[in-house]
């Protein structure tokens, strides 16, 4: 038989270069993008501070009032949130049997997209003067108590938020440790003090620095809850305070210096907490964090067991008694009428616009950043500069998304009406925020993925578009969806930017509901806070069922 040709099966390269060098094109425009904008915010700060030197702000005793308040709060909360999460995760996942495990697990993947308002509204409803709380003081005979406004509301409210989002990321870890490790401890007859001791605490000290530090940077940079909660200047943080300048003092180089401060701050906590650990993993497979591991040895006992219930059962009630009180509180008809005013579709509409284009660009910038780290990590020559994009993308949470636009505000109020350019203003800011977590989400598995099939698509010498179509959006779709939907809700529920650049002309939900919360309206703020709920969930569902459409759903990315 004859032989055949050496080379003959072999597919020849059409000339086209392999991958959608498109992609990595836009990561490097975007990537200068970004940097243009918070360069240009961070030289419109410079440039009004010089007028009021960040010295002259710092001899004031306010200002070290509100310094010394704003990371006192910061460190409370994240004390709270962090260590009220350690048993609240072991207990997860040690009870893998209970009625709504699941419902509660999903809770915590979702703190971050709950609209501040709304939980706002939700506290005040169950421990405002006339909440739930107080209500059953009064039938039990005690006098009413006044305990949310202050300090003691803005540490509730923060571990409500920060509570689900630090035990998610714990169980994260926990989900990580091998069945080898469970099945030597039950090998051994470990208790429960030797199973926190020598199986989870070692993965718990790698994890908790990192858990801190995103807490105690959300708390840092907290506006919507002490701007509600916050009652009054002795309870004020930083961000409040550069509202406050900006909006009700018009005092534009006060406002550029604390801005300052507060970046100066952010930057110094950025890197404390995350140069030794790093920032911690946010994606788990759902699958791995929903099972516990069969083999723990510390089910069985009863008074495990009683505490584990305890833990989670309060847990449930904090966290879920302020959703049930916003949605009863729209079971007064009176509260509908404001579906009735054209305020409420105005900002409803308003909302949508917003959030859909905050989301889409964010979504679209983080995937091309993404693709970028991937092309330098696959070049060894480049390889180095791998982590810029993310380190770019991580600006914007060194600079909270209220002072980015502070920054911008007043680098373009030198050339034209800023306020006139607020929807562009709260699109972009809101995009810049959200950037942070779609780069998160994407960077690796886009790196995988590339690592995967770029050698494929070199040898089969396909295009860029019949590679990206038949190789890389199968196996993509699904991160890059959840990435669209986290940043669109995300952009949704937002209170900072708005509150600075919002008029009549420009309202969302957020700030209608805090508006009516301002005018003791409670009625219609719960309705307005339950559409704003929904519109969030409905949004999330939605765009994540993008990933559905198509020839079928690859699961390995």
């Amino acid at each position: 038989m004859p032989r055949m040709p050496a080379g003959a099966l072999a597919v020849r390269p059409s000339g086209r270069r392999s991958g959608p060098a498109g992609f990595t094109a836009a990561g490097i425009l975007l990537l200068l993008l970004v940097l243009a904008l918070v360069g240009g915010s961070f030289g419109g700060l410079l440039f009004h501070a010089g007028e009021l030197p960040v010295g002259a702000v710092l001899e004031r005793p306010y200002t070290w009032s509100i310094i010394r308040f704003t990371l006192w709060q910061a460190g409370l909360s994240t004390l709270l949130s962090v260590g009220l999460a350690i048993p609240l995760a072991r207990a997860l996942h040690r009870r893998r049997g209970f009625y709504g495990r699941r419902l509660l697990i999903r809770l915590t993947s979702v703190s971050l997209v709950v609209p501040t308002m709304v939980a706002i509204l939700g506290m005040v409803a169950v421990h405002g003067r006339n909440g739930w709380v107080n209500d059953l003081l009064a039938f039990a005979g005690h006098a009413r108590q006044d305990y949310l406004y202050g300090l003691a509301g803005i540490l509730m409210t923060h571990v409500f938020f920060n509570l689900p989002l630090a035990t998610r990321l714990m169980l994260n870890g926990l989900a990580e440790i091998p069945s080898a490790q469970w099945k030597l401890a039950a090998l051994y007859g470990f208790r429960d003090r030797d199973v926190f001791r020598l199986v989870e605490w070692p993965v718990l000290r790698g994890v908790i620095p990192g858990v801190a530090g995103v807490v105690f940077l959300l708390c840092f940079t907290s506006f919507a809850i002490v701007l509600s909660l916050g009652g009054g200047p002795a309870a004020s943080t930083l961000e409040v305070a550069i509202y406050q300048a900006l909006r009700f003092e018009f005092d534009l180089p006060k406002a550029a210096a604390l801005s300052l401060i507060q970046v100066l701050l952010c930057g110094i906590l950025t890197v404390l907490f995350f140069s030794f650990r790093g920032a911690p993993a946010w994606g788990a497979a759902d699958a791995a964090v929903m099972e516990a591991d069969r083999h723990r040895p510390d089910t069985g006992g009863l008074g495990g067991r009683l505490a584990d219930a305890a833990v989670i059962t309060l847990a449930a009630v904090y966290l879920l008694t302020p959703f049930i009180a916003v949605a009863l509180g729209t079971l007064d008809g009176r509260g509908w009428s404001i579906v009735t005013d054209g305020r409420f579709w105005h900002a409803l509409g308003w909302s949508v616009l917003i959030s859909l284009a905050a989301g889409f660009i964010a979504t679209a910038s983080g995937f091309c950043m993404a693709w970028l780290c991937a092309g330098l990590d696959g070049s060894p020559g480049w390889r180095p500069l791998r982590v810029l994009p993310e380190l770019v993308g991580a600006l914007t949470l060194i600079i909270p998304p209220l002072t980015l636009g502070a920054g911008l505000f007043l680098l373009l109020r030198q050339y034209t009406d800023a306020l006139s350019l607020g929807h562009f203003m709260v699109i972009s800011v809101n995009a810049l925020f959200t950037l942070a977590f779609t780069l998160r989400v994407l960077v690796g598995p886009v790196t995988r993925q590339r690592r995967r099939f770029e050698n494929l698509g070199r040898s089969l010498g396909m295009s860029s578009l019949a590679l990206w179509r038949l190789v890389y959006w199968p196996v993509l779709k699904r991160p890059i969806c959840y990435a669209l939907a986290l940043a669109t809700t995300l952009a949704a529920g937002d209170m900072g930017v708005i509150a600075l650049f919002g008029t009549e002309r420009l309202s969302t939900l957020p700030l209608l509901v805090y508006r009516l919360l301002g005018g003791y309206r409670l009625e219609q703020a719960a309705v307005a806070a339950l559409c704003l709920c929904a519109l969030c969930l409905l949004l999330f569902w939605l765009l994540e069922q993008l990933a559905r459409l198509g020839r079928g759903e690859a699961r390995d990315a």
